[in-house]
């Protein structure tokens, strides 16, 4: 990797885990696009899927206490079916399909955002629902966020509750797609030295985001993130369009 790609790549970890750690989701709908910039989707993929796996799992297990359970096991029932799927899709798909599919998820979730469509009512078959296509999405693009957050709308969390109710999910979902991706051979040397340089990177930007989590006006919080993610969102798909 040349020195612009570790500089992509460094950059992308670090204001992808502050992302993560202000509103509780979000690494990999930015980490994603912009590692692809700097090496293969499918790559950029898997990368992202180990380290998420790291993030999730830790703040899962800081904020446990806080997370609905009962919706997390129905939405973790739901990634076991939707995780296999996904893997079909990485697999035959072609990494500038993947960085279209993953550039128009990105746009329609900001879109659905900020025309205020959300689930209308909450039930045990939306749980469901929203952990298969989270579990067929992370798989496929490491990008579980938007069906979960969705589903989680109408429940009305508070900010703890909702952070560690989707941390519980991502967890679940990252050790079922990083599970995946080793039986399939799709982690090299390469990949591996990626995650394991991407690790301490990852701290700083979590541990930063985590200080400064409760300074951040959630009006102003919230267009920046829309902002960010449709930027990458309209750049991957220009990157697979003209690549």
């Amino acid at each position: 990797m040349d020195p612009l790609g570790i500089a992509l790549f460094a950059a992308a970890v670090v204001a992808s885990a502050f992302l993560q750690s202000t509103v509780g989701f979000g690494f990999s709908l930015l980490a994603v696009p912009v590692m692809a910039m700097a090496m293969p989707t499918k790559e950029a993929v898997v990368v992202c899927g180990g380290l998420s796996l790291v993030l999730a799992g830790a703040q899962a297990l800081a904020e446990r206490e806080h997370g609905d359970r009962p919706v997390i096991a129905r939405m973790v029932a739901g990634v076991v079916v939707g995780a296999p799927l996904g893997l079909v899709v990485l697999t035959v798909t072609t990494g500038r399909q993947l960085r279209f599919v993953l550039g128009a998820v990105i746009l329609v979730y900001v879109l659905v955002t900020l025309r205020g469509v959300s689930v209308r009512r909450a039930s045990s078959a939306v749980d469901i629902g929203a952990g298969v296509a989270a579990g067929t999405l992370n798989t496929a693009l490491s990008a579980n966020g938007p069906a979960v957050i969705m589903a989680l709308h109408p429940r009305h969390l508070s900010p703890a509750q909702f952070r560690a109710t989707v941390a519980g999910v991502f967890a679940v979902s990252n050790v079922l797609a990083v599970s995946l991706y080793t039986a399939t051979g799709r982690y090299d040397r390469e990949s591996l030295v990626l995650v394991a340089c991407g690790l301490p990177l990852l701290a700083a930007g979590y541990l930063v985001g985590a200080r400064q989590r409760h300074r951040v006006r959630p009006e102003r919080h919230r267009a920046a993130v829309l902002g960010l993610l449709a930027l990458t969102g309209v750049t991957s798909l220009v990157g697979a369009l003209v690549g």
